[in-house]
């Protein structure tokens, strides 16, 4: 019986760096479904406690679901047809002129199969975590060579986050927050994002992909993965364009520290592996850049982005244990004889960490998605270096009983080791999916819509023309893309423009500060068609839309009504009857 660790069925050499066996995927694969499962399991619960008049709209995290409408506003877009999007989260017309590879792909894939869009997203949210957690463990197994350390750190990287839940025990014992970072803000924890953001957990696989086909044209001396490579990061430029402007300086940094290590200059067919490498996401993002200047309401919309990095302490804490350990075991970056893979981890967390403060790059948090991956590979070396080479050594030097197992490679210490520091660097991930099942037993608005607000939402759907403008509240307003394809008067933060002045617009309107000419005013200087009014309208104000002389009313049930702008250029129902069945009559 095995006394001090555990026993291996024969000894075998390992397998070369960068090498993964057929039977060693075994391993991320049961992983993966084990994530899916769990990521499963909020939404299944939000799906159990829906009621007839409550309905999930199959997204969890309040701070998320408004940027996932956006999303799913896109994918609605593409499976209506179109290839270039217009953004209709603004009173501003706007013509088609973005490009995004993602979800014109998740919508056409909808429109194809037949499949609902939150479906879709579901199974995209599957694929990612999949697609992740495999392209993960190829970039781990270029830096680490034995199994039983790779699945180590692949566990780090995807449980792995900050110290939020000592966060939230010293604020609940001193009243003082040492909160990291904002909660819709996932980038530091991957478990985070497969819960709420799947396209993060998708930009974060093709990252760390195409660090790894560059890796194994190193490796083999051979373009093709190189070429790979490049394609990799042209699609991952092509639909979340932020890590790519990281992706390029990693790698040259890692060329650079290759340089410096071995005193000579990159040869001929290096740097010509780079140009593959670099060339397609280069072009890919020079041509997002002309789209930006070229059509200024998508470039405002990342103008105003607001996404910048918390003082360094604050960091810390969001990056966690991986991030303490591999500072503290750091040794250097110009140790040529380290695998390629632990080189290009340390090329990768310097080079965000220090983009991650460039003062003009205001989406810059954006930057360190899927960092725990690198720092997963940092922590594990470095423990092995040092904490667990001691165990190792002490265990080897004990003096072995007659009846002791010869083949062992886990002593007892080093399970107990890493089954501590993983409890202590997965702790937030399990304060996170408590926090989201927690949220979801609360049946209201974003994660839940009543019954006849999805109604009303069907009917505009089947009944208004596409291209109409939709004045309605925040609240309302953030569905109306994705659950009808018209424009909404206000919408996502970030989309909508000069939103402080919408707001208050929106204020001015539903309550009793403004007059009806005041109010047919605003509609004709914004080309509103369609006015909603429901229970989050009239908590704005006592304005009585049924009053107004510029209105008419095309639609009423379940409290709801929804009202024609007289006058509008594109408002008219669809068909011959002014109002579809479930309407007014």
């Amino acid at each position: 019986m095995t006394r001090t660790g555990l026993r291996l069925s024969e000894r075998k050499p390992p397998v070369p760096i960068g090498r993964v066996p057929l039977k060693e995927w075994a391993f991320p694969l049961a992983l993966a479904f084990v994530l899916m499962l769990i990521v499963w399991i909020p939404y299944r619960d939000a799906y159990s406690l829906q009621t007839s008049s409550e309905r999930f709209m199959g997204m969890v995290g309040s701070d998320a679901i408004d940027d996932n409408n956006v999303y799913l506003g896109l994918m609605r877009q593409a499976a209506e047809g179109k290839t270039l999007f217009t953004n209709n989260f603004t009173p501003e017309a706007n013509p088609p002129a973005l490009f995004n590879f993602l979800y014109l792909a998740l919508g056409r894939l909808s429109y194809w199969t037949g499949w609902s869009l939150d479906f879709t997203h579901r199974f995209f949210m599957a694929s990612s975590i999949l697609l992740m957690v495999l392209t993960a463990y190829s970039f781990i197994a270029t830096a680490i060579r034995r199994p039983f350390y790779r699945r180590f750190a692949l566990l780090l990287a995807c449980f792995g986050g900050g110290l939020l839940w000592v966060a939230r025990l010293v604020l609940r014992w001193t009243d003082f927050d040492l909160r990291p970072v904002s909660n819709w803000l996932v980038e530091l924890n991957l478990f985070h994002a497969m819960l709420v953001y799947p396209h993060f957990v998708f930009a974060a696989a093709l990252m760390t992909g195409s660090l790894a086909l560059y890796l194994k044209s190193e490796r083999v001396r051979r373009m093709g993965p190189a070429l790979a490579s490049g394609c990799c990061a042209a699609a991952l430029a092509a639909s979340h364009a932020f890590e790519t402007v990281a992706f390029i300086p990693i790698a040259g940094l890692y060329l650079f520290f290759d340089g410096l290590s071995t005193g000579r200059i990159p040869g001929a067919s290096r740097l010509k592996a780079m140009a593959l490498v670099l060339t397609p996401p280069l072009a890919v993002l020079l041509l997002n850049r002309w789209i930006l200047v070229h059509e200024p309401m998508w470039g405002d919309v990342v103008s105003r982005l607001s996404f910048f990095t918390p003082e360094p302490f604050r960091l810390g804490m969001g990056l966690g244990v991986s991030f303490i350990i591999a500072v503290i075991t750091f040794d250097g970056y110009l140790k040529i004889e380290r695998p390629a893979g632990e080189r290009m981890a340390k090329a990768w967390v310097l080079m965000v960490l220090i983009l991650a403060y460039v003062p003009y790059i205001n989406w810059r948090w954006h930057l360190l998605n899927g960092i725990q991956i690198p720092l997963s590979i940092l922590a594990t070396q470095g423990l092995r270096r040092t904490v667990f080479r001691r165990i190792l050594l002490k265990w080897r030097a004990q003096k072995r009983s007659p009846g002791r197992p010869r083949a062992l490679w886990a002593p007892a210490g080093i399970v107990a080791s890493m089954g501590l520091i993983g409890v202590a660097c997965c702790l937030s991930s399990v304060n996170l999916f408590l926090s989201y099942r927690y949220q979801v037993r609360s049946l209201t608005q974003p994660t839940y819509l009543s019954s006849s607000q999805i109604a009303a939402y069907e009917w505009m759907s089947r009944q208004l023309p596409r291209e109409s403008l939709i004045l309605a509240s925040y609240e309302t307003g953030n569905y109306v893309p994705r659950m009808t394809g018209q424009r909404a008067f206000i919408g996502e933060d970030m989309l909508t423009n000069a939103i402080a002045d919408r707001e208050r617009d929106l204020t001015h309107f539903y309550s009793g500060e403004w007059d009806d000419e005041q109010r047919a005013g605003l509609l004709r200087r914004f080309g509103v068609d369609y006015v909603f009014y429901g229970p989050r309208e009239r908590r704005i104000g006592p304005f009585q839309p049924d009053k107004a002389s510029f209105l008419s009313r095309v639609y009423d049930q379940g409290g709801i009504q929804i009202f024609e702008v007289k006058g509008s250029g594109t408002a008219g129902i669809r068909g011959s009857h002014p109002v579809a069945s479930g309407g007014m009559p």
